[in-house]
């Protein structure tokens, strides 16, 4: 035998054979080792966001054991506060910011949650509009009786007969020399509205898409999203709370199954700073410069009442997590009675306890929920946390007639907050949200008066028990409980 067919046959051939192995091997197995990959990938990320210990082990969970679907899920949703966006946005908003003709620095704090902090406005007037019919009419009139402006951020644009007709007047408005921008967000108003931008467009109105779905759009996390609900009129007049422009949400008749919600006008000084967060978030999504609008944001309109409302801006572009940090105030101070009404209940650790605590104390705390929410994971993970508040003395009440979607907290009959938010970790930590303070007592009132009436058709935690389908299976709460930080 040669040399080099005995080279061939004892090196070269077994090393071909080898490599020929490990490429059908590599290839067999093509998506587990790139799943295997981009996990240990997205692992190091997430260590790199210092994100909390439930947060992590939730995704850890999800890309370890489920690498097909966890991997894109995360890479489209996995994101918190993502640092390029982050900086970009927090340039627009601290640009927009420094153009608003204030001495006083925004937000500072209060020494109390019960008491206005400096940046909240007085000369406020503020009417609740409590049932969709009324939200609807209101929404209506004001576009219909705008002079010179209409600037609309919403989560869902309904692809049904109410977001047509919204759809109608704006164009209508468009037409008549009115200025309409219109915000949606990418995910809630997803391919479902190309028609209405369209007619919208051509009419001369403006409307701009916030953070595309897909992540290779815009390099980054599709997780951020913009839940805030402003219809901002003439820069004088704003609607806001937590209702989308859906007939599920609002209608011009009553509709027994139309989601339990409010919304509120707010007339005065307030509107000045909705409609700043709404122009930073419009520069953002469409790309323009917040240096345009100076004139807009530095507007300041004339009071109109007596009440005394602190707007919170909380998001991905702020480097603290101001609603939730008000919120955690509201709760560690109040001294009697604490209602919080929410459609979703998955709190973090913080808030957990400290309402945990509070109950231990004595104080009496009552959470309002909806029976059967229109989010089964959401109420299946919330039956972790619903058990422990029970045992602490918390009253839990859920309401039965139909989706319950308002978000209303009250404190000691003192101060009342109301907004976009969930009681939740998406809404609370990812979501770009809107929150407002009321410390009059005349505020205060309207809404102790919706709660009570929301209130009335509520049965206790323990009736509901009784309900051999109202509880999910261990395994399935147990399961669901190791995700709950990423719903």
């Amino acid at each position: 035998m040669c040399m080099s067919h005995w080279i061939y046959d004892n090196t070269i051939a077994p090393l071909s054979a080898l490599l020929a192995g490990a490429l059908t091997f590599l290839w067999s197995n093509f998506f587990a080792v790139s799943g295997f990959l981009l996990g240990l990938l997205i692992v190091r990320r997430v260590f790199s966001e210092k994100r909390n210990p439930s947060n992590f082990f939730a995704w850890f969970f999800v890309v370890i054991f489920f690498p097909i679907i966890g991997v894109p899920l995360y890479f489209m949703f996995g994101g918190r506060k993502s640092r390029k966006i982050a900086k970009i946005k927090q340039a627009i908003t601290e640009q927009a910011d420094a153009l608003v003709a204030a001495d006083l620095p925004p937000h500072a704090p209060a020494t109390s949650a019960i008491e206005p902090s400096i940046s909240a406005t007085g000369g406020n007037r503020f009417d609740l509009l409590g049932q969709g019919e009324s939200a609807y009419c209101q929404l209506c009139q004001e576009i219909d009786q705008a002079q010179h402006s209409i600037h609309i951020a919403t989560y869902i644009l309904g692809n049904d007969a109410v977001g047509h007709a919204i759809v109608e007047r704006l164009e209508h408005r468009a037409r008549d020399g009115i200025q309409v921008r219109l915000l949606l967000d990418s995910l809630g108003s997803w391919n479902t509205t190309r028609q209405s931008r369209r007619r919208i467009r051509q009419a001369g109105g403006q409307v701009a898409m916030f953070m595309p779905v897909l992540p290779i759009q815009t390099q980054t996390s599709s997780n951020l999203r913009n839940h805030r609900k402003i219809a901002i009129f003439d820069n004088k007049r704003a609607i806001t709370g937590g209702q989308n422009i859906d007939g599920r949400f609002m209608g011009p008749q009553v509709d027994n199954a139309r989601f339990a919600d409010f919304s509120a006008i707010i007339q005065g000084p307030a509107v000045a700073r909705l409609n700043q967060i709404f122009l930073a978030d419009w520069a953002f999504a469409a790309k323009e410069s917040p240096s345009q609008f100076q004139q807009l944001l530095q507007y300041q309109p004339k009071p109109a009442g007596q009440s005394t409302i602190d707007v919170i801006a909380s998001g991905p572009d702020i480097k603290s997590d101001l609603l939730w940090e008000q919120i955690i105030r509201i709760v560690q101070e109040f001294q009697q009675q604490l209602t919080l009404i929410t459609p979703y209940f998955i709190p973090d650790e913080v808030l957990f306890r400290s309402l945990i605590v509070k109950a231990h104390t004595g104080r009496k705390i009552r959470l309002v929920l909806p029976l059967r929410s229109n989010q089964n994971l959401a109420d299946i993970a919330r039956h972790y946390y619903l058990r422990q508040l029970a045992e602490a003395g918390v009253e839990i009440l859920f309401y039965t007639p139909r989706m319950l979607h308002g978000k209303l907290i009250l404190a000691d009959n003192q101060v009342g907050l109301i907004g976009s938010a969930n009681i939740d970790i998406r809404s609370l930590f990812v979501n770009f949200e809107i929150g407002l303070l009321h410390h009059s007592p005349s505020d205060v009132q309207q809404l102790r008066k919706w709660a009570d009436e929301i209130i009335k058709d509520c049965i206790p935690y323990q009736q509901a028990l009784q309900d051999e389908n109202f509880l999910p299976a261990r395994f399935k709460r147990d399961l669901v409980n190791l995700i709950a930080p990423l719903l």
